[in-house]
């Protein structure tokens, strides 16, 4: 999966609280293809990123089906990655510390 990775959890922050302020959200659902109002809505991308073994700070990067889904235009996904796009990997669970079960 892709992700933004930042050398701070504050430009991460910045990041999620960027998308998070869209008017992309909140995003309503569908079921069987058809929009469901009434149904649970997405509120926000995520809460806060995730913290990498190598102590950067990964956010995950939104599918561009869903970017399509949401009418966002060219422009803005280009606007998008200039500010928070200069470090974009493709990270599995070996990126991230393994969280113990007591």
């Amino acid at each position: 999966m892709d992700y933004y990775v930042f050398p701070t959890q504050v430009s991460a922050q910045g990041c999620i609280d960027y998308i998070n302020s869209t008017p992309w959200f909140p995003i309503t659902g569908k079921i069987n293809g058809v929009p469901a109002p009434e149904s649970q809505k997405t509120t926000s991308w995520c809460n806060e990123p995730s913290i990498m073994i190598s102590g950067e700070f990964a956010v995950p990067r939104i599918p561009t089906n869903i970017l399509d889904s949401l009418g966002v235009t060219q422009e803005d996904r280009d606007a998008f990655i200039a500010a928070f796009g200069q470090d974009i990997r493709d990270l599995d669970n070996t990126a991230f510390p393994t969280i113990e079960e007591e």
